[in-house]
């Protein structure tokens, strides 16, 4: 019989798998079609700007444990389908249009299923990055297979093998089992939004993740084209040089679960972004190729670290019970960020290029470890969720 704990490895590597043969791949795809780096812009602004909007309506209706599964049952599917049908079509004006349905209806799936594993970690006293590992092995082999399958057989491929893994992620939701939290709903520690609203440390930590992942995600939102266009690497390379930092991330994952325990999450945290500021300000020296896939893998570094620190220190900041809520929250915020990033960098790229870019994100992240610094978060719990006094 198959363990709970083997069941979340399965849905992770599943899910990550059909990630990794889509949204890495997606913003090539749309220059391949002849979208301008303007409109690239456009939908990555759109993108975020749906999903800032709507994680507002997310927040409300996921209130427990058990809207979670329910929840995740369906926006698996509907993301698989989204994702077939977009390399069906052809235009700007539909190609934005599906990628803000599924901003719309899928922009909270890896929160709620964040919230939904760290639940089950916390009952059966596992480590959450011992599951999401298996996320990032998947991309590591997916990632790697998919520059391959883009040159054999095109996108529409791709895109239809990460569509049926997408919805293949549903039928594992069937069967895991329901989590204590759903069974018995008595005893459940509800949720208290006014006390996180009340939660200072919750309002620092989140202007540091705003700053800090939004600049990260402006940054690298823009990797792809980036690498293809200026420094005319190919898919094949490009998927095994996001193969490879994603193989650097899994082994910074495997690190901290072995090492991690004894640090402070603030302090990993500080050091991954300190490694991101280094990594957008040598791209942004515009230097080859080959050093420029070098610098990446520390993407993987720094992203590794982040993975691990980022949700044991908010666990620890807001209590389990306002976990999944947090993470939204999190995401609503950066989203909004990240949108106003992604659409303005993107009328600027044509005429400043790619340093301007990098060299403001690098700012950026800057800013975000001054907040952490000066503005530190404190924990009100322990790693066993207790109130600390």
């Amino acid at each position: 019989m198959v363990s709970e704990k083997w069941k979340f490895h399965i849905y992770y590597f599943v899910r990550f798998f059909g990630d990794a043969f889509f949204y890495p791949f997606m913003m090539i795809y749309f220059v391949s079609k002849g979208i301008a780096d303007e409109n690239l812009g456009v939908i990555l602004a759109l993108r975020m700007i749906t999903a800032m909007l709507v994680n507002p309506l997310w927040n409300f209706l996921v209130k427990d444990i058990r809207i979670s599964r329910i929840v995740l049952k369906i926006i698996t599917v509907v993301e698989g389908a989204l994702i077939i049908v977009i390399s069906r079509v052809s235009g700007f004006e539909l190609y934005a249009l599906i990628a803000v349905l599924i901003a719309f209806f899928c922009s909270p799936s890896f929160q709620i299923q964040d919230g939904f594993t760290a639940t089950f970690a916390s009952e059966n006293n596992v480590e959450y990055t011992s599951i999401r590992l298996w996320g990032s092995v998947a991309y590591v082999i997916a990632s790697a297979i998919a520059g391959f399958l883009i040159t054999a057989s095109g996108y529409e491929v791709l895109f239809l093998i990460s569509g049926s893994f997408f919805i293949f992620t549903s039928v594992i939701v069937f069967w895991i089992k329901p989590l204590k939290n759903e069974t018995n709903l008595a005893k459940t520690p509800k949720r208290d939004f006014r006390a996180l609203m009340k939660n200072k440390d919750f309002f620092r930590y989140l202007l540091f993740y705003t700053l800090a992942i939004g600049a990260i995600n402006i940054g690298d939102s823009f990797f792809s084209v980036y690498v293809t266009t200026m420094k005319g690497m190919a898919p094949i390379a490009y998927g095994l040089l996001y193969s490879g930092f994603v193989l650097v991330e899994v082994i910074a994952m495997r690190v901290m679960l072995y090492k991690g325990q004894g640090l402070k999450e603030k302090n990993l945290l500080l050091f991954s972004i300190s490694f991101v500021i280094i990594r957008f300000v040598l791209y942004g020296l515009d230097l080859p190729l080959s050093v420029v896939s070098i610098i990446t893998l520390f993407r993987g570094l720094s992203w590794g670290i982040v993975i691990y620190a980022h949700l044991r220190f908010l666990i620890k900041i807001v209590g389990i019970e306002n976990i999944t809520a947090a993470i939204l929250i999190l995401t609503l915020a950066f989203s909004l960020f990240a949108a106003g990033g992604n659409w303005l960098f993107g009328a600027l790229i044509k005429t400043l290029g790619f340093n301007v870019l990098y060299f403001s994100c690098a700012g950026l992240l800057v800013i975000a470890i001054l907040v952490m610094l000066i503005l530190p978060p404190k924990a009100h719990y322990d790693f066993n969720h207790r109130p600390i006094e």
